[in-house]
């Protein structure tokens, strides 16, 4: 029975009750009509948790009832404060959920889901499946190469990351030079007051190492009295860069106080990427309120990252400064998925899932003391556990670790006063909703 049908109250009114009331808590008007074929799949989510599928037909006075005719061809009113929210959408997407359900895991039958998408035009339904494909047969070519992943050096990697460490940015879909991009971008006038900075703070940043006080000193008074936005290059370049953390907060307070475009980008980097907490907090705190928007753009690129430190950073900097633009992407990210080298007796393709805090969060085979030491140890890089003295044969093997991103999870609940816990299908129905009904949700 269909769970929405299953948690629906038993009396139903007859068909000369309607319109002229809606009988309270939950009393539905249920009578038989032909379902008309509308190409749309209107969703009703109920406090109780049900579903009511079928196509909205009308609502009534001041939008106190619905009236939604099912893809059964029956005829529903439900009263507008017993339901959370409405959501209209296409058939299409109505027909994926029903496939979704009959899928195995076996990587067949999520490369014919992810062909059907492609037909369908469903292409974010699409990449969940040939992401799951090359999970479970790495060696799939064609789920490879639609991800835009090549044949690298012995294994897939992604296209673009490939080309990125090769020096290469993508701009209007070509692979181009960092150099030939800042060309681009920048006007000559502008390419030549950053590039002079950069001999001057190459010099002061030197004389930070050295062991003469005084061109120590000239160098902290001269790097503190910049004022030049064009300065923040140079400051990326070699102050954010050094391994030392108070050097990597000095940057920080430069970049502060020359603000900017390219500043901001600086600040991003180090809130992101920095190892050291107070740096992060630092340079989190000096991203002016009129350059949010900026910061946010490269907050929300970082959700997708492969490490699940930087999306959990990201999700907490957008808790603090997005807004409604970012919805989208958190729900994205609120369960990510990450691979992770492992040297251990655990088998191959396993996965895991943990919640940011590193405890278990569902129920998979036992748990390799290596395995859950990587995840609780962080995840700024993947780690590879080294074999102990154990004189047991180990192996390497890449496990799949699925993250219940707290972070994320507060995130959106600021933005958004609703919880829907991780349940990505729900938040997703619900923004649906909220984006094309233009309406608060139900209560």
């Amino acid at each position: 029975m269909n769970k929405a049908f299953s948690s629906l109250p038993s009396t139903i009114s007859k068909q000369d009750q309607w319109p002229a009331r809606v009988v309270s808590p939950l009393v539905l008007l249920l009578f038989l009509t032909f379902a008309a074929n509308t190409g749309r799949a209107d969703l009703v989510k109920l406090n109780n948790g049900g579903e009511l599928r079928g196509k909205i037909v009308s609502s009534g006075e001041g939008k106190q009832w619905i009236r939604l005719e099912t893809l059964t061809g029956a005829v529903i009113v439900v009263e507008r404060n017993q339901t959370q929210f409405v959501t209209m959408r296409s058939l299409v997407v109505e027909e994926y959920e029903s496939r979704t359900r009959r899928v195995d895991e076996a990587w067949e039958s999520h490369w014919d889901l992810s062909e059907w998408c492609r037909q369908h035009g469903l292409t974010k339904q699409r990449e969940i499946h040939l992401r799951r494909v090359t999970e479970l047969d790495p060696q799939h070519e064609k789920a490879q190469l639609a991800l835009g992943r090549v044949w690298h050096q012995g294994s897939w990697v992604d296209r673009d990351q490939l080309m990125a460490s090769q020096g290469y940015v993508k701009y209007k879909n070509k692979y181009i030079t960092s150099q030939e991009l800042e060309v681009i971008e920048k006007t000559a006038d502008e390419l030549q007051r950053e590039r002079g900075w950069f001999q001057k703070i190459r010099l002061w940043h030197g004389w930070l190492d050295g062991s003469n006080s005084d061109r120590n000193r000239q160098a902290i008074a001269e790097l503190k009295g910049l004022e030049d936005p064009n300065s923040a290059t140079a400051i990326i370049k070699f102050l954010a860069a050094d391994p030392r953390a108070e050097v990597r907060e000095l940057s920080v307070a430069i970049l502060v106080k020359i603000s900017g475009n390219k500043a901001i980008f600086g600040l991003v980097k180090l809130a992101l990427f920095d190892e050291a907490s107070e740096v992060r907090t630092a340079a989190m705190a000096g991203i002016g309120q009129e350059y949010y928007q900026h910061a946010q753009s490269a907050f929300v690129q970082a959700l997708r990252s492969e490490y699940n430190t930087v999306v959990c950073r990201a999700a907490v900097a957008l808790g603090q400064i997005g807004d409604k633009n970012t919805i989208g992407p958190l729900i994205d990210a609120l369960v990510t998925a990450h691979h992770y080298q492992v040297t251990t007796d655990v088998p191959a393709n396993q996965t895991y899932s943990f919640n940011t805090d590193g405890s278990f969060a569902s129920n998979s085979p036992p748990i390799p003391a290596s395995v859950m030491a990587a995840v609780r140890t962080g995840q700024m890089l993947p780690p590879t556990i080294a074999p102990s003295n154990d004189v047991t044969p180990k192996k390497t093997v890449t496990i799949r670790v699925e993250h219940y991103n707290t972070d994320v999870l507060e995130a959106l609940e600021k933005l958004t006063k609703q919880n829907f816990g991780y349940d990505k299908r729900t938040w997703g129905l619900w923004w649906a909703a909220e984006k094309n009904l233009g309406t608060k949700s139900a209560k």
